[in-house]
């Protein structure tokens, strides 16, 4: 079977591919999850009283999620493959800087 990337060689490059999957897989589970819940909204056939609720509850319930998977994913970036992310926000605009621990 040929691999795509070659095999770590230490310890922390062993660590920083399990955190990238770890990330990766944690962002597909944030979007799957986002789609079920939006496909639940339109097709859950839901009755005219019921909708205003149902939006509002879903809308907050998906924002929440969206918001504690990214923090999820920064996370595993931080301890994993990136390191240290710097950022700042100043009148010229925002900036992220994201720097490749050794």
């Amino acid at each position: 079977m040929n691999q795509i990337f070659p095999p770590p060689t230490t310890f922390a490059e062993g660590q920083r591919l399990i955190y990238g999957w770890l990330a990766g897989a944690a962002g597909i589970f944030c979007g799957l999850m986002a789609v079920a819940m939006i496909a639940l909204l339109m097709w859950g056939g839901w009755s005219a009283s019921e909708e205003h609720t149902i939006v509002v509850i879903f809308g907050f319930t998906l924002s929440g999620f969206i918001a504690a998977m990214s923090a999820v994913i920064i996370g595993l970036l931080v301890g994993g493959p990136v390191g240290r992310f710097k950022g700042s926000a100043g009148r010229e605009g925002v900036s992220l800087e994201a720097e490749h621990r050794q």
